[in-house]
C-alpha cells in the first residue's frame, strides 16, 4: 500500500534566521577544503566554513546542489530524491 505525502520545501534564502543557523551548522559539518602553499613552500590543507561566507554565496551553493529545507532548517532534498528514484525504478521495472 502506498501513501502520498506532500512536503513543502524552502530554499535557504526563504528561511528565517533561526532556520538558517541550523542549515549553517549542517553545512559546516563538511567545510570547503582546498590546498594552499604556506610561507615556507609547504602545501597546507585549508578549510572554509559556510558560516564564514555571505548569504548570497550560501544560497548559490544550496541552489546549485538542489538543497531544500523544511521551515525549521532540516534538509529534505534527500527525501525528494529518494521518492524520485523510487518512481524511476517503478517505471523501468
Amino acid at each position: 500500500m502506498s501513501s502520498f505525502v506532500m512536503i513543502e520545501g524552502f530554499q535557504f534564502i526563504e528561511l528565517d534566521d533561526r532556520a538558517k543557523s541550523k542549515v549553517l551548522v549542517w553545512l559546516d559539518e563538511v567545510p570547503i577544503e582546498y590546498e594552499e602553499e604556506d610561507g615556507e613552500g609547504n602545501i597546507v590543507t585549508m578549510y572554509t566554513y559556510f558560516s564564514e561566507l555571505d548569504e548570497v554565496d550560501i544560497q548559490d551553493h544550496c541552489f546549485m546542489n538542489g538543497y531544500l529545507f523544511d521551515k525549521n532548517g532540516k534538509t529534505i532534498h534527500n527525501l525528494i530524491l529518494t521518492e524520485h528514484r523510487l518512481n524511476e525504478e517503478k517505471q523501468n521495472g
